[in-house]
């Protein structure tokens, strides 16, 4: 796959994030694509450089540039690097110079030689093959060579640099204010649209909390963290990070924020509690973000060159990551690699909402009406009656689990409906299933991270307010009125679910430790343990 081309790569890239659908071994091996495909070499990135720059010798521009690339993409590479005072004196703007001189390190991104002809080359074969198979008996629905097409935008938008720029821009605009998922900047403009400079994201490879058995105290809270950030891109922004597999998702872990003077003197009352058993470590003893993430990325490469086994990788990642856990670090996640995105126009965007609150409140006649009508090619959908009540039929299995979507995979629930759009030829629209597609890829990460995510749980309340704001500020009085009865819907499902959330933890009272001696009990310790 790795020789065949960048278009295949990406296609790679998502299967190895989906262990639920396909064979774990092979996983495994795709995986290996994320982030360590063939790089070019070093003198091509410097040519790259000092032409994007105009300059004669890259030290012009940086006082260190290492050579060996931080990762390896299907598209370009990445190289750490630091600006040089010098550069930045003379080149940033007032506004840019104080931070930029106090924050120099940058990642440097710098497309592959001839990619630009290489998918034109891998698009040209998709191309030839879709309209082989679209001249097959019962193909014509498929429209493959329009699939092709859209395929084709979304990749030759990748190897203009200045596109993925922009796109990290809004991401981080529209997370501004949102705690948790943190995205990169561009540090220099350029002219160039084969390499990106932006600042440095300093975090941990997802695959550290992946690749290991069992779960660290991490876990839960980055799968609720990036799915939450996923349905807020899908239901407010409208702006879809398409790339989200591992090799483009980064962990920080930051220490315990020191506050103002009252929190200091809350903090050390707390410490002289009675019931306290143990002191925490002194925030002057604990490493810094940078300190602990060298640390884990140290475990990795020995494991990685063979220094240590699988067994003392597990073992060391779960001590260094409880000690981190128990001194109150926090974690959050880094969506880097912004140039594959989706974003949906106005009708199917409405549609697709339409859509997504039908299956919330599990309504499979209406969601199964919907998906006919507003297809791409509603007038060759075979026996539409029977594939609604197909979808009423998937819907309804769904909702005999009692709303405990965590029993479910993402898959076990769009699988079934994915079979019976093929079986009745119902096209969806193109954006549809770049949508369905991130979302296989970023749930299969986050069952692997907590076992128990449950994205109808998180989707609800979102798509509640959404509905709300959009009946209030652009739909007619009557739509309105629609709103408010499929908002009411949405409410009754979602308190429906709470409720049945909070008796099952008092059914299960006393056989979850965490219950007891969980982050916010007062009177116990990370590194206690029941006797």
């Amino acid at each position: 796959m790795s020789g065949a081309g960048p278009t295949f790569v990406k296609l790679s890239q998502w299967a190895a994030s989906r262990t639920d659908l396909f064979n774990a071994q092979l996983c495994l091996e795709l995986g290996r694509l994320h982030d360590s495909n063939t790089a070019h070499s070093s003198n091509y990135t410097k040519r790259a450089v000092m032409q994007a720059f105009g300059v004669d010798s890259i030290t012009q521009v940086f006082e260190s540039f290492d050579e060996r690339p931080l990762g390896v993409g299907a598209v370009a590479q990445v190289h750490s690097a630091r600006l040089s005072k010098e550069f930045v004196g003379k080149h940033l703007s007032d506004t840019d110079k104080a931070g930029q001189q106090t924050n120099r390190h940058v990642a440097v991104k710098v497309l592959h030689p001839g990619v630009e002809r290489k998918i034109k080359r891998d698009l040209r074969i998709m191309n030839w093959g879709a309209h082989v198979l679209g001249t097959l008996p019962g193909m014509k629905w498929l429209s493959l060579p329009e699939e092709v097409a859209v395929f084709g935008e979304m990749m030759e938008s990748q190897v203009d640099l200045h596109v993925e720029a922009r796109n990290a821009e809004k991401f981080s605009t529209n997370f501004a204010n949102r705690r948790g998922v943190l995205f990169p900047h561009t540090c220099l403009p350029l002219q160039s649209k084969d390499v990106l400079v932006e600042n440095y994201c300093d975090g941990v490879p997802l695959r550290a909390f992946l690749d290991i058995n069992g779960h660290t105290p991490f876990d839960r809270k980055l799968g609720a963290t990036g799915l939450e950030a996923f349905l807020r891109m899908l239901i407010y922004d409208n702006l879809v990070h398409a790339d989200l597999h591992p090799g483009n998702i980064l962990v920080k872990l930051s220490p315990p924020y020191v506050g103002s003077q009252l929190d200091r003197f809350v903090e050390d009352f707390y410490d002289m509690s009675p019931f306290k058993r143990t002191k925490h470590q002194s925030e002057h003893n604990l490493p810094s973000s940078a300190e602990a993430h060298h640390h884990i990325r140290g475990i990795l490469a020995d494991y990685d060159t063979g220094a240590i086994t699988e067994q003392q990788k597990n073992t060391q990642i779960h001590e260094y990551t409880n000690f981190l856990y128990g001194n109150g670090f926090l974690p959050s996640l880094i969506f880097i690699d912004c140039g594959l995105v989706t974003s949906l126009d106005d009708d199917n965007r409405r549609n697709f909402i339409d859509l997504f609150e039908a299956v919330c409140t599990f309504d499979g006649h209406k969601a199964g009406a919907l998906m006919i009508d507003r297809c791409t090619t509603p007038e060759l959908v075979i026996n539409p009656d029977v594939f609604v009540l197909r979808i009423q039929d998937i819907i309804l299995q769904v909702r005999k689990v009692s709303f405990q979507l965590s029993k479910l995979t993402f898959s076990e629930v769009f699988g079934p409906v994915m079979s019976a759009v093929r079986n009745h030829h119902v096209k969806l629209a193109p954006d549809f299933i770049n949508i369905i597609m991130a979302m296989f890829i970023l749930e299969g990460i986050g069952r692997r991270l907590d076992p128990d995510s449950d994205i109808l749980r998180v989707a609800l309340p979102m798509l509640r307010q959404w509905l709300k704001e959009d009946a209030r500020n652009e739909l007619t009085w009557q739509r309105d009125r629609v709103n408010r009865g499929t908002s009411f819907n949405l409410l009754k499902v979602w308190l429906y679910i709470e409720v049945r959330e909070y008796l099952d933890r008092i059914r299960d009272w006393g056989y979850d430790d965490s219950e007891f001696f969980g982050p916010f009990a007062p009177f116990i310790t990370a590194d206690s343990s029941l006797a």
